[in-house]
């Protein structure tokens, strides 16, 4: 009996240890089975909230990734319309040459009828001015340069006819017009400046130098190290001999301009202008284009500096350049450019609308630029715009959405701009046509062409 007692204690005792044994077995798996579940909780509220972040940020690089490839898209097809233009131009030039060769067929008639040295001779006079005309915005046609050749034909070996510096001078244009011998060119010009017997023969041959160096300058961008200096001092000089022709005030004025010197520029530009509505100057369109064009852009200087002409206010001055572009474009546009060609000459009116303070004008105008092709400097002016329409909107009051518009449109011409070529947006000359006050904001929106600021000086 005592045996058997002792066994069944023993189990008992056994059984009931194992039992307090599984039970904290079992609260240990329980507690570990619970760890268990909240740190996978944790791993996949962790992992849901990583993967929400990557995708919302792929769907934002996503988003930027569009709207950089949409900017770039703008910027080609702005490349695509100014090869159009530039085509046009060209197209352009050569309908006006034709067209001006067709209004001289009667003088081809009786060129080709002058058969003896004589009846050539009649023509020497009409050849020195076609010559001088040539160096002088008025190039050589098909019928003109028959004139030149005629009469130089006519001079012969003995040289009777012609004197030597007219001689050089019907050699010149015919050789340039013809792109023969761009050295023998300007060696015969500059013998004209240096050696020529009247002040006349030394005025041509200064306006001829005058004409090559502007051709070289507008390679260069119109650098005023690079060519434009020269330029102006070419045209000075045959001033100073007695020659002034609309075209040699339109390239001294091209040069001054560029230079920054806008009062110099603006009394060239008038004077220009003034001399083409006398009708003593033959006009060109192009001539009366680049004569409004250059008024209105150097009145837009003036006002920005604060440098007006004397007895001019600022607003009389902004109303002249707004009518004087207008009359640019205008003529662009009947000379044959394309929208293009034109949007060129109208993206300055909204320099006028800055300097007006007129906000919503300024983004209206840029707005229809835009629509034609991304322009470096009406980018800029947008941008402004909107800046400082964002600050009326905050000011007043406005809803969220007007002014989160404004901030759109600033981060857009943000993108664009800094995308452009540094020689599009010509940061000193685009400083030189706002008030000093955005100077900064200009640096900020061309920080890529921090290298070569100033390079257009």
């Amino acid at each position: 009996m005592s045996e058997t007692t002792d066994e069944q204690r023993i189990t008992s005792a056994d059984l009931l240890a194992e039992l307090r044994e599984e039970q904290q077995s079992f609260r240990f798996l329980m507690t570990a089975l619970a760890a268990i579940i909240g740190m996978a909780a944790v791993i996949v509220a962790g992992s849901v909230i990583y993967f929400y972040m990557e995708l919302s940020g792929l769907k934002s690089q996503y988003a930027e990734q569009t709207r950089l490839n949409e900017m770039n898209l703008r910027i080609v097809a702005g490349e695509a319309g100014r090869q159009r233009e530039s085509t046009q131009a060209a197209i352009v030039a050569i309908r006006e040459e034709n067209e001006a060769a067709r209004r001289q067929a009667e003088l081809a008639r009786e060129i080709q009828r002058a058969d003896s040295v004589k009846q050539a001779a009649g023509y020497k006079e009409n050849a020195i001015e076609l010559a001088q005309k040539h160096f002088l915005g008025i190039p050589l046609n098909e019928v003109t340069s028959q004139v030149i050749a005629v009469v130089l034909r006519a001079d012969g070996t003995d040289g009777e006819l012609l004197s030597s510096a007219d001689r050089l001078m019907l050699h010149a244009a015919l050789e340039d017009w013809g792109d023969q011998n761009s050295e023998a060119v300007r060696t015969a010009l500059n013998t004209l400046y240096q050696d020529g017997e009247s002040l006349a023969d030394q005025a041509r041959g200064a306006a001829g130098l005058a004409a090559l160096e502007y051709r070289s300058a507008s390679d260069n961008s119109l650098g005023w190290n690079r060519g434009c200096s020269t330029v102006v001092d070419y045209v000075n000089q045959a001033s100073a001999r007695g020659l002034e022709a609309p075209m040699l005030l339109l390239w001294k004025g091209q040069c001054l301009r560029k230079r920054g010197d806008a009062l110099t520029a603006y009394q060239a530009f008038s004077k220009a202008a003034t001399m083409l509505e006398g009708g003593d100057f033959e006009e060109t369109l192009l001539h009366a284009q680049l004569a409004h064009h250059g008024v209105g852009t150097t009145l837009v200087a003036l006002v920005a500096s604060e440098e007006l002409p004397p007895g001019e206010d600022s607003e009389t001055a902004l109303q002249e350049a707004l009518s004087e572009l207008r009359e640019a474009a205008r003529i662009r546009g009947e000379r044959g450019a394309t929208s293009v060609g034109v949007a060129y000459t109208e993206e300055n009116i909204g320099f006028i609308h800055i300097l007006d303070r007129d906000w919503q004008a300024a983004l209206e105008h840029t707005k229809r630029i835009d629509d034609i092709l991304p322009l470096a400097w009406n980018l800029t002016v947008r941008h402004i715009a909107a800046m400082e329409n964002e600050k009326a909107l905050k000011s007043a009051g406005a809803s969220r959405d007007e002014i989160r518009k404004m901030q759109t449109i600033q981060n857009d011409t943000r993108l664009v701009l800094g995308l452009m070529e540094c020689n599009q947006i010509d940061r000193p000359e685009l400083k030189r046509l706002l008030p000093p006050r955005y100077s900064s904001t200009v640096d900020d929106l061309s920080r890529h062409c921090d290298a070569d600021a100033g390079g257009s000086l």
